[in-house]
This record gives structure tokens, sequence and C-alpha cells, in this order.
């Protein structure tokens, strides 16, 4: 109804991800995706769970089973989601309103047992789609109530939810021990479209018909407990076997965690979604090519560098080190862009690089980063600036030198690092 390409994108990727995650195998792994949609509100993200229903609904009819590879249920803790990838092994778990779980996922001081489980649960599931994978069952004193061991599990799960709610609830446990890395983000971050009047609510028959047939090769498989390898030309092995060793390089040459999980899962992340593409293109013979490598690589990599880019704006988190990035990239904006004449700062200031605090102030005033501090956000900015002080990140200007210079009576700093690789 109000067409958005990354909307689609998440929505097929997820699909086929439940339909072929564990019935179609690369190397030591099934193909199942974590994806989040993140998006500003009100621009028709729900065209995702919709458009999913209505693909297969259409198939329903013809192939009740086919029901399986997707779930729109709500997990409310690690045992609820164990017991169901016991049930059924190969599915999407299509979750609404994913940013109000993060919330619950990130949280630190464990009085929220059911996420901090369903999150350990979640990280390990990950990995488990290959064929000698063991997905461990769960004990418990009631016998009636025991979730049993099973082998190759493809969970894939795509959610959605708006920019400010994902970036702040982002945690550094959560980058630094792999979750995140987990899960491929897909932003869109244009304005709302029109409504499309003339969109057709029900996939047409050719569509419709296709989608039945890999269902149903696929639950042949299942049901066969076995797995269609999908292979790769020589050209796109070739960029495959590129793209893992510059992973290997960039993880060995960055120090901070956070970044350095950014690329530990990029490579399986771009082979299992070209794998998906080479699937839906031919899934009696699915062979990875040039071009299903090169888009993948393009959603992969757009993901780290979007990403990257966030940390070091300090747009990720709330704690006391995205709060030291985002006074420095506010600091770093001002000394290459200016300010707007209504803060009214002496251009000779701008141009020696001096930084008034009642900028800073202003810019950081209204950042959850800053207004969620236990303190508020002036005690929070100025804990801020003194932490960047220490670090010798940033130095405060004597005031002599403001007046004589600048006949300025307030405090300003200088940036003293410059270099960005420095800062992380």
């Amino acid at each position: 109804p109000r067409p958005v390409k990354e909307v689609a994108i998440v929505a097929t990727l997820g699909l086929l991800a439940g339909i072929c995650g564990k019935s179609f195998s690369i190397p030591q792994s099934g193909l199942n995706l974590y994806i989040i949609l993140v998006a500003r509100s009100a621009i028709g993200k729900e065209a995702m769970h919709s458009g999913v229903a209505s693909l297969m609904e259409s198939v329903r009819s013809r192939l009740p089973q086919a029901m399986n590879f997707v779930d729109f249920s709500d997990f409310a803790s690690g045992p609820a989601l164990s017991k169901a990838v016991a049930a059924n092994t190969s599915f999407c778990n299509i979750a609404g309103e994913w940013g109000k779980k993060l919330r619950r996922l990130s949280k630190e001081d464990k009085n929220d047992g059911p996420m901090q489980q369903l999150r350990t649960v979640m990280t390990n599931l990950y990995q488990k789609s290959g064929p000698a994978s063991i997905v461990g069952g769960i004990t418990y004193s009631n016998k009636e109530q025991n979730i049993a061991a099973v082998s190759g599990v493809a969970y894939s799960m795509i959610g959605e939810t708006t920019p400010k709610t994902l970036y702040e609830s982002l945690t550094e446990s959560m980058m630094d021990d792999g979750f995140l890395s987990r899960f491929t983000i897909i932003e869109y971050e244009g304005e709302r479209p029109p409504h499309n009047y003339s969109a057709i609510h029900e996939p047409d028959q050719p569509l419709s018909d296709a989608l039945a047939q890999l269902c149903h090769h696929s639950l042949t498989l299942l049901h066969r407990n076995a797995r269609q390898e999908v292979l790769r030309d020589e050209e796109s092995a070739e960029i495959l076997f590129r793209f893992d060793k510059e992973c290997d390089e960039r993880i060995n040459g960055i120090e901070d965690e956070a970044q350095r999980q950014m690329w530990n899962r990029a490579a399986l992340k771009v082979t299992r979604i070209a794998a998906l593409l080479a699937v839906a293109d031919n899934f009696l013979n699915p062979i990875i090519q040039k071009v299903h490598v090169d888009w993948a690589l393009e959603v992969v990599r757009k993901d780290i560098y979007s990403m990257q880019k966030k940390l070091l704006a300090g747009d990720v988190g709330t704690d006391d080190y995205s709060r030291e990035r985002k006074v420095v990239s506010i600091m770093r904006d001002h000394i290459s862009n200016g300010a707007a004449k209504s803060y009214g700062i002496d251009p000779k200031m701008v141009a020696h690089g001096v930084i008034p605090k009642r900028l800073i102030l202003s810019r950081t005033s209204r950042l959850s980063s800053f207004t969620t501090h236990r303190m508020g956000s002036t005690v929070a900015l100025n804990q801020t600036l003194q932490s960047l002080m220490d670090s010798g990140d940033i130095a405060e200007v004597p005031k002599d030198v403001l007046v004589k210079e600048y006949h300025f009576h307030g405090k300003c700093y200088r940036l003293i690092q410059l270099n960005e690789e420095s800062l992380t």
C-alpha cells in the first residue's frame, strides 16, 4: 500500500529464510537470518507482516503444511522459544514491536530473567542451523515440561523498530558478546510514500504457484531429513573468499571489541543471503553467482558502515562511552561546518577550532543519552567534558585567552584528537 523497497526486502529475505533455512545449506550452516527493519514511524512497516501473511495464505489451500514456515508468535522467554524450535525446526518468526522487546533484552540488571533467557537462546540458535549442530533440550523436575534436544534448527526472525528505539537500546555488552553481530540491519531513511491505491492485495497466480512449488520442495527435503547444498560458481567463490580475508584483516586491525564484532559474522551473512537469492532463482539447482554475492555484499557492507558511523557519532547507546563520542562528534562537526548564525559565535573562534560550551549544551540537552542520566543532562555533560579532558581528547581554553582574543567570557574547548581512529 505504501511502497518502500526496504520493507519488501526484509519481508522477502525473512520468508525465504523461513522456508529454506534448514532444507538448503552451505558448508557447515543452514540459511537462517536475523533481520531488523529500521524506519521512522508511519511509513508502512506493517506491510512486512501483512505481506508475508498474504503470500502464505495464498499457498495454504493447496499446501497447509507450508504455514509452518512462518510464526507470528511473541516468544516471552528462552524456554518458550526452545519449545517452539523443538516442535518446528525451520521457520521465520515475524515479530511485532521488536523495539520494545529489544529494550528489555538490553537490560543488564538481571531483573528481567525471561528476556535474558531469550537473548541467550537466540544467540545460540543463530549458529545451530548446520547439519551437524545440536540444539540442547531443557530438563525440568516435572518431566512433562521437558524439552527434547533436536538437530539442525533453522530459526530465523525479522522485526521492525524505529531508529531512536534501536540505537538507544543497544548496549556495549550486546555488541561485545556478539548478540548484535548476528543481526542484519536494513534501514529506510526516506519519507512516508504516497498511498498506492492501485496496489493488488492478493498475490498474482504465477507468484503464488512459484511459492507453493518452493514450499513443496522444501517440505519434501525436510520429510526425508535431507538437505540440498547451494553451490557457487568460480567467480562468486573467489569474491566470497576475498571478502572472508577482508573480514579477517578488519578484525585483526581493530582494537575496539564492538567494531570487531561487526565484521565477525559478515562473511557468513553475505553467504547466507547470496544462497537464498540463488535458491529463489532456481531451487532445483541453486548456484550462487556474482550477481547474488554483489547484492548481498551491498546489504551487509551498508549495515556495517552505518553502524560504525553511528558508533563514532555517539548515536548508539546511552552510556558514558556514547556520551563522549557524541560530544566529540559535535565538536568535529563544528570545526568542519561551523555553527548557525543564531548561536552568535565569532567566526574567528570557528576558524581557530574554539567551541563554546553553550553550543555543546544546546545540542546535547535533548539527547536521550544525556536526558536519561540519573542526575540530568547538564551534569551528564559536565562529567563527559571532564572525562574527555582527563583522557586528553579535548582541552579547556584558558579564560584570559578567550577574553583577549575573542572577547568571550564563557567556557570553551578545543578538540585535541582530530583523527576518528584515535577516538575508537
